[in-house]
Order: structure tokens, then C-alpha cells, then sequence
């Protein structure tokens, strides 16, 4: 059977119940991280979702289907799994008080390039309190609420809907085959994994003031429907919990308040899965390089996580992805690359990969080893230039090697 390319890379689900005041910018913010099309599910919403996001359902972003009943989410999911998981590399299920907030990219799609191996992203809650809010305040939800409860061990998903077999819940899912980890590699049992929020988190945004958590409760969930498992206690007890200023959301939501005041938003980017997918290895690497010159960095990761599955086997794309991710100063992914380079294609050019994204972590042990293990290659076959390399890459860090811990190995 064959199976047919995914349309897009990463898309998002989510069903809304009267979210009218939260809707454009909960999109707006996703769409600015790199989701490239939006479902979702209106469960009879007094003003229609449609109306609330019009300018992205004008731009093809956002699309909307109405959804009557209780407790509907878990319906809401299997739905979308069911109609458009064939048209994703990646469908996240997010709530409209949650934001994926990313500490280490600025767009999504390159942070699960990093977890192709894996069925699904766990992301665990960095649970928000009200920040001493009455009345719903003015402006943006990622800008007003600041004080964080603490992470908690349960979250969302990120899945690949290939390998979906159902929604279990609204926080994991039945797979046909491989599991979900968190965002440092460790299996999510059920809807719960160790809490690693290195890379990203889902903020949730779960109280807001006390009129909308009133709200909250009166309209009741989406899961339980009017077995509402939220209650006032809960509300006074964050009230009165030691809180923490958390801060990392705000340089990329500062974005979102500028596109949603100009009113229009633009595309993001003018490249998307089947383009990447279609075009021949040279042009993707002049195009990359182009990029690169340019200073339009980000693009660049977006173009090579899109592209990466179809040419990860490939030296020269993995060279240029490692010299991308130097150049913005992510030497963990960097290394990472090299050692694919290294695991296929076993020569001294890739040692010196190896060697580069060392020094450039600063890890001098690490490089203090592998220049002595290049410095011990070049005299074997006899090759002044490969050790010019080694001392002038190390020169370039400013960790010149040193020449008694060289010396031990050239015998």
C-alpha cells in the first residue's frame, strides 16, 4: 500500500468552548512558531471560532468544524487523527490555555527534529498561577501571567499520526508501534514521564484571573463534561502558593502582540513539506548556503528539519547542518550531526566535525582527546596539512591544544 506525503510537518488540534477573548492570540502565537495549519473543533461556542480567528481562516492557517455535546474532546481527537493525521509529519492536541513555550529554538518544527525516532513528544505543564488577577486584564495571557506554580510530571503530546492508533486520553495515546518521550529522550509511561523541560514546556495557563476561572467552571470541561473536576479550592490555594517569575515565553509572544496589532498576518515562511521534499539535494544546499549568507539563520534550521528525513544519509547536508548549528550557538545538536556524519561515513573530515563542536562547547577535556587522537592520525598517514587543521580550528576557539598532552601520543 502506498502511503501518501504528508501535506504539512507539523499541525495542531485543539476543541474550544466560548475561548472568543483567547482565540487570536493562541493562534496567532502557534502559527509564529512554525504550526502550519490549525483544526479546530468549535463545541458550540456562543460566538462562532471562525468569526474569532477570521484573518488566519482567510489565510488558510486556521479551519474550524462544530462539534455538539459534552465531554467531547477525547472525540474531538480521534476525529482529527481520523480526518487530517495523513496530512502530518507531527499533529500536536493542545487546550487554548496552553502555549508550547521553546527555550532552546524559535520554531517548533525545528525542535522535533530532534525526536524523529520516537512515535511522540511528551511536553509536561509549567503550571501558571492567576499573578493576583480579579478582573481578566488587558492584553495578552503570555505577557500578564508570569508567576509560575512549577512543573508538573503530566502534559501534551506531539505525535505522529502514522503511528497513532487512538487518543487514550487527552494527554497520551495508543501506538502502533514506539512510544513518546520526553524532551530528553525518556519514555512517557502513560500520560506521565520524569520532568524535562530543557528544550520546551507546554505553559499552562490553567486559572487566568478570577472571573475567567469562574467562567471556567460554570461552562464546564471538555473531558468530563458537568463532572467539572475543577473547584474554588483549588483557586484559593494557588492564590496562596509560593510562585516563580518565568520569563521565557515573552521575546516570542512580544512578536505575536506586533503581528496581531498590525492586523494582517503575513505567512511565516514561504516553504512547506512538499516543496522540501521536492526539491534535489544541490538546490537545497544552495538554498541552505544562501541563507547562511544572508543571516536568516532561522529559516535555515526551519528548511533543514524539513528536509532532514529525506537527506539525513547524505555527508554534504549533514555538514551544512552542522556548521548551521555552530553558527547559532547550538553545539549539542551540532555534535549530535557529526556523529551521524561519523557513524556513516568514518573518515578524518569527520573527526574534525567531532573535534570543531567540542571546542566550540567549550569542552576542553573533550577536544584535548580528540586533537590528540587527529594530531596521532596525521603523523600515521603522513599528513602535515591535517594537523594544520586540528591547531588552527583550535586556534580559531582560542583553545590552542597543548603540546605535552599532544606529545603523549605520537609515539
Amino acid at each position: 500500500m502506498t502511503v501518501a506525503t504528508p501535506r504539512y510537518y507539523l499541525g495542531l488540534c485543539a476543541i474550544a468552548r466560548d475561548e472568543t477573548p483567547f482565540l487570536r492570540e493562541w493562534v496567532a502565537y502557534h502559527y509564529r512558531i512554525g504550526f502550519e495549519k490549525i483544526y479546530i473543533y468549535d463545541n458550540e461556542s456562543p460566538v462562532p471560532v471562525r468569526e474569532s480567528v477570521s484573518e488566519f481562516y482567510e489565510l488558510g492557517v486556521c479551519d474550524t468544524y462544530t462539534l455538539r455535546g459534552e465531554a467531547m474532546q477525547n472525540i474531538a481527537y480521534n476525529l482529527c487523527l481520523r480526518d487530517h493525521g495523513h496530512e502530518f509529519e507531527w499533529l500536536a492536541f493542545f487546550d487554548l490555555d496552553e502555549f508550547l513555550c521553546l527555550k532552546y529554538d524559535t520554531d517548533a518544527r525545528v525542535l522535533l527534529r530532534d525526536y524523529e525516532a520516537y512515535s511522540g513528544l511528551a511536553l509536561q505543564w509549567d503550571v501558571f498561577s492567576s499573578s493576583g488577577h480579579i478582573a481578566r486584564p488587558e492584553g495578552m495571557v503570555t505577557l500578564n501571567y508570569t508567576q509560575s506554580l512549577g512543573y508538573s510530571y503530566n502534559g501534551k503530546c506531539i505525535v505522529r499520526p502514522a503511528r497513532v492508533k487512538m487518543t487514550v486520553t487527552a494527554h497520551h495515546f495508543l501506538f502502533h508501534d514506539g512510544f513518546a518521550v520526553n524532551t530528553k529522550g525518556e519514555p512517557a509511561l502513560g500520560a506521565y514521564s520524569p520532568v524535562a523541560t530543557d528544550k520546551a514546556c507546554l505553559n499552562h495557563y490553567s486559572y487566568r484571573s478570577q472571573r475567567d476561572f469562574a467562567q471556567k467552571l460554570e461552562k464546564g470541561d471538555a473531558t468530563y463534561g458537568a463532572n467539572n473536576p475543577r473547584r474554588w479550592e483549588q483557586f484559593y490555594a494557588q492564590a496562596q502558593s509560593p510562585v516563580q517569575e518565568r520569563t521565557d515565553i515573552l521575546p516570542l509572544a512580544r512578536e505575536v502582540r506586533s503581528m496581531l496589532e498590525a492586523g494582517s498576518p503575513a505567512p511565516r515562511y514561504d516553504v512547506n513539506l512538499c516543496a522540501v521534499q521536492g526539491l534535489a539535494l544541490p538546490e537545497l544546499l544552495a538554498g541552505m548556503g544562501r541563507l547562511l549568507g544572508l543571516k536568516q539563520t532561522e529559516l535555515a534550521e526551519v528548511l533543514f528539519a524539513l528536509a532532514y528525513k529525506s537527506f539525513s544519509g547524505n555527508v554534504e547536508f549533514l555538514r551544512l547542518g552542522i556548521a548551521l548549528c555552530l553558527n547559532v550557538h547550538k553545539t549539542e545538536r551540532a555534535l549530535a550531526l557529526a556523529r551521524q556524519w561519523l557513524a556513516r561515513a568514518p573518515d578524518e573530515n569527520a573527526y574534525l566535525a567531532c573535534f570543531e563542536c567540542f571546542l566550540a562547547a567549550g569542552d576542553r577535556k573533550e577536544a584535548q582527546r580528540m586533537g590528540a587522537y587527529l594530531a596521532k592520525l596525521a603523523k600515521l598517514m603522513n599528513n602535515a596539512a591535517l594537523l594544520e587543521r586540528v591547531q588552527d580550528l583550535a586556534r580559531r576557539h582560542g583553545a590552542p591544544l597543548e603540546p605535552e598532552a599532544l606529545g603523549r601520543y605520537l609515539i
